[in-house]
């Protein structure tokens, strides 16, 4: 027996709520790993989290395909209207999986800032790491030989000294 457009859609859903639950995981590992700087787990996680990505890009793509094969277009708009186009009952299940979904998704989306805000940090902090080995300090302003202004003092290098 096939399933019907309801259906198929709920079941799209749900499978999009578990993708993004199993990433939302790995996105709270991936900053447990980050604040240690463990950079192996963090390499891990990268190639776990991959297939999770392409799986909720292949739903969402699925999921819109649906929506225009039964005559609704795509994106949020096209969602609700099916959702309000449904028996009370189906609606009422169809739209608490949006409501989960939407609410999986903000968790996704703001681990994801977190983690990239301490990468930012990281590499900030490596940044000035090397541009001081190099002999340059970045928060340093001054003028040149010529009178221009350079925010790069050269000075030498502590790396090839030793």
């Amino acid at each position: 027996m096939s399933m019907n457009a309801m259906q198929q859609l709920s079941t799209i859903l749900q499978s999009e709520i578990s993708n993004s639950t199993a990433l939302a995981s790995l996105l709270k590992q991936e900053r447990d790993a980050l604040k240690i700087s463990d950079v192996n787990k963090v390499s891990e996680i990268t190639k776990l989290k991959q297939p999770y990505l392409l799986k909720l890009e292949q739903l969402a793509r699925q999921r819109e395909q649906l929506l225009s094969a039964v005559g609704f277009p795509a994106g949020k708009s096209g969602l609700e209207a099916f959702i309000a186009n449904q028996e009370e009952a189906d609606a009422t299940r169809m739209s608490m999986q949006v409501s989960r979904l939407r609410e999986v998704a903000k968790t996704c989306r703001e681990f994801n800032q977190i983690n990239g805000g301490i990468i930012n940090v990281n590499r900030q902090y490596l940044t000035r790491a090397l541009s001081i080995l190099r002999g340059r300090d970045p928060e340093t302003g001054a003028y040149g030989p010529g009178g221009e202004y350079t925010s790069q003092i050269v000075r030498q290098p502590l790396i090839g000294r030793v």
